[in-house]
């Protein structure tokens, strides 16, 4: 048996940082958090935007963008960026300086968006501009937030250990995909999984993203509310991606010998250095791991390895953080002019090797191993279901994208850990069908 442990000498990588929805940027922070600026610029007026991506804070690159647009309207644009974005910002907001422009928090309940920002048009003029226009809408159709880009869902690899393992084609199942995990355990050095399990209230998210791809139903949200299905229906999404999670977690030749001293920022490196095969990460994660690779073409991004129950496959585009204008602010004219230029014109998404956001955009690159599966964005609500699935999801203390140390993901995961076998998995699952159809009795009726 290999050991599965990464000796790391590098101190500096232990600063950890967590995102809300399942995405991150890290690095490290001025005190205050904020950019560095050599002086102020225009007019005087000063427009503070608020972002988890402290590690474009921390290199001036989101200053260096920025340029174009203070120049445009003589102002001068404040990042103020936190490792702990949901925590820290839930601070913020309980007064009414929480920046110009921020992230809108995904814990902001659809209902009370008015209440903290501005609209920024209805969903009927924003979806024939912008993608996921509907993420960020009340049930009046009122849009208060525009992603500032988006991902594809699937698995982050490195082609050189794969191909070392001789690996020849991307799985397209489970059964598959395991497979080859275990020839890359028996043929190379490198992890073939990494958990990143320290920081698991945001990693561990990052399988809630296969879902809607593993189910092959734009509408799975949808489906489930108006068929009344068990969350954990076999043929349906969470099933399967979650059992290939507790499958992998129970072989302990798979991942990294010690789950409780992951190291997220040090984790880039080694996936670059080939010390790791493989990661489930949005491809919003494909930049920050390019940059610490030694040969950035290393760095593969193929589909979920879940064929639907049709007998395709399936890929889920997805939003990253929405921008939205404090209601507050004193530049909220100013600040919704950021937004659109930010999301049109900046060019930071496609630098991120993200999705634009406008409907015209380019599929970036980095896509190109999706040949064959087939794309598709989440489908709209209808009105009438419009935040019953997030009703039901608190209701239940499901919480499908919660991460927390009671979270039926956690449950899975130290279950599998512990070798309980598929029993537990099955408990554990079931326990969580039944919060959720209790409480959908409730919120549907």
């Amino acid at each position: 048996m290999k050991a599965r442990k990464i000796i790391s000498g590098i101190t500096a990588f232990t600063l950890i940082c967590g995102t809300a929805a399942a995405m991150s940027g890290c690095g490290n922070t001025d005190k205050d958090g904020s950019s560095k600026k050599s002086g102020s610029k225009g007019s005087g007026v000063v427009l503070e935007v608020l972002t988890n991506r402290t590690d474009r804070v921390d290199d001036g690159s989101l200053d260096e963008l920025t340029d174009a647009f203070e120049e445009a309207n003589n102002c001068e644009v404040k990042y103020v960026g936190y490792a702990d974005y949901a925590g820290d910002v839930a601070t913020r907001m309980g007064t009414e300086d929480y920046g110009d422009v921020l992230m809108i928090p995904d814990d902001v309940k659809l209902e009370d968006l008015s209440n903290f920002f501005e609209p920024l048009g209805t969903y009927d003029e924003m979806k024939e501009v912008y993608r996921w226009a509907d993420k960020k809408m009340d049930s009046s159709k009122n849009v208060y937030g525009v992603a500032y880009g988006g991902t594809a869902t699937g698995v982050l690899y490195n082609k050189a250990v794969w191909s070392a393992a001789g690996i020849t084609e991307m799985p397209a199942t489970a059964d598959e995909f395991i497979a080859d995990l275990k020839l890359i355990a028996e043929k190379t050095d490198a992890i073939p999984y990494y958990t990143n399990y320290k920081d698991a209230s945001w990693t561990i998210t990052q399988w809630q993203s296969l879902v809607n791809s593993a189910s092959g139903d734009a509408g799975y949200e949808n489906t489930i509310l108006t068929n009344k299905l068990d969350l954990f229906a076999e043929d349906g999404g969470y099933y399967p991606v979650y059992k290939l999670m507790f499958d992998i977690f129970s072989d302990p030749e798979l991942t990294e010998e010690d789950h409780m001293t992951t190291e997220w920022e040090s984790s880039k490196v080694w996936f670059g250095e080939g010390k790791i095969a493989t990661m489930v990460m949005g491809s919003w994660a494909i930049g920050q791991f390019q940059e610490k690779a030694e040969n950035p073409d290393d760095i593969g991004y193929m589909p979920v390895p879940i064929t639907a129950p049709d007998g395709n496959r399936y890929a889920e585009t997805s939003s990253d953080y929405c921008l939205g204008v404090n209601k507050n602010s004193d530049n909220v004219d100013l600040g919704k002019k950021y937004v659109e230029w930010f999301v049109k014109e900046s060019g930071f998404a496609a630098k991120e090797g993200m999705i634009p956001t406008t409907v015209d955009s380019e599929l970036p690159g980095n896509l190109s191993e999706f040949s064959g599966v087939t794309l598709f964005e989440k489908e709209a609500t209808p009105d009438e279901l419009i935040g019953k699935f997030d009703e039901i999801d608190t209701e239940s203390g499901v919480s499908v994208w919660g991460g927390d140390t009671d979270n039926f993901k956690i449950k899975i995961a130290e279950a599998a850990f512990a070798g309980k076998g598929e029993d537990e998995f099955k408990s554990i699952i079931s326990d969580v069908n039944k919060k959720w159809s209790d409480a959908a009795a409730s919120v549907l009726g």
